[in-house]
């Protein structure tokens, strides 16, 4: 026998070793009773009673008493109280009127009216009538009267300034024969301007000329005298167009003579004191119209 054929013998002699060790435990095991627990050695002649299943009776044991009420009810857990939350606020939507937008068939006429711009000025050409108020006068005959013209420069519509020449004739005072030629310069002043009847405040100065003839007696004597005065007064300008406009006013007076006879010659003589004077005064109405341009 070779040395191979030597190592495979002891080959085989060491398995069929192994496969009787584990063989025997099964051989011992099929030996044994069925009711024995597996992996027993050894095995009791009387059975094993099974275990009664959780919560039953054990078959020979005495049976356990009920619980009370008391531990039968399992503690409950503390009330919980729900508090809603507070209800969200009310919105109530209103939605917006609705828009209306109106659309005319045709646009409205435009009517154009042309205005003065008020602060550019403008000329007005005057004409009036006049009366003198002198009293009664020394012989109760006086009263004079005449016409005048007028050139008005109305710088804003409160203010304007205006030169007047006037004619008169009649009886004077002393009830002498008398005509004279009067040159003023006034300024006027309209206290309601917007308005279609304007009040107006007057002031002024004027020279004037008078030729006198003294016709009472037997010889007619004439004398030639000048005056410097000064004049004020209030009026009434009623304007019924743009272009038109009627006025009337009364002005008071009040003057004295500068010619080179004054001194000489005095106007006024009282018979009864023997005084003089070459100072007078009196009132002017006048009425007329004025034409704007």
């Amino acid at each position: 026998m070779n040395q191979s054929s030597r190592a495979t013998l002891r080959y085989l002699v060491s398995l069929a070793g192994v496969a009787v060790g584990l063989g025997a435990p099964a051989i011992a095991f099929a030996d044994q009773p069925a009711n024995c627990p597996p992996g027993s050695w050894f095995c009791a002649d009387s059975e094993q009673k099974p275990a009664a299943p959780a919560g039953q009776p054990v078959p020979g044991q005495p049976l356990q008493p009920l619980p009370s009420s008391a531990e039968q009810a399992p503690p409950q857990p503390p009330a919980v109280r729900y508090q809603p939350s507070p209800p969200p606020p009310v919105v109530v939507y209103q939605p917006p009127p609705p828009v209306m937008v109106y659309r005319p068939e045709a646009p409205p006429p435009y009517y154009y009216q042309a205005r003065r711009p008020a602060s550019k000025p403008y000329w007005g050409l005057n004409a009036h009538i006049e009366g003198l108020m002198l009293g009664h006068g020394a012989a109760g005959n006086a009263g004079m009267g005449g016409l005048g013209f007028g050139l008005r420069y109305r710088v804003t519509p409160i203010f304007a300034l205006e030169g007047d020449i006037d004619f008169v004739d009649g009886r004077d005072y002393n009830g002498y024969q008398r005509n004279e030629t009067a040159l003023s310069v006034n300024t006027l002043v309209f206290l309601n301007p917007r308005s279609h009847a304007q009040v107006y405040l007057l002031g002024g100065i004027g020279w004037s000329g008078a030729h006198v003839v003294n016709d009472t007696g037997y010889v007619n004597q004439s004398n030639d005298y000048s005056y410097f005065g000064a004049q004020a007064g209030i009026g009434l300008e009623l304007r019924l167009s743009r272009h038109f406009a009627i006025n009337g006013d009364i002005r008071g007076f009040i003057r004295g003579r500068i010619d080179d006879q004054a001194q000489y010659q005095p106007e006024f003589v009282n018979t009864a004191t023997g005084q003089t004077t070459n100072t007078s005064g009196g009132g002017l109405l006048t009425l007329g119209m004025t034409f704007y341009f």
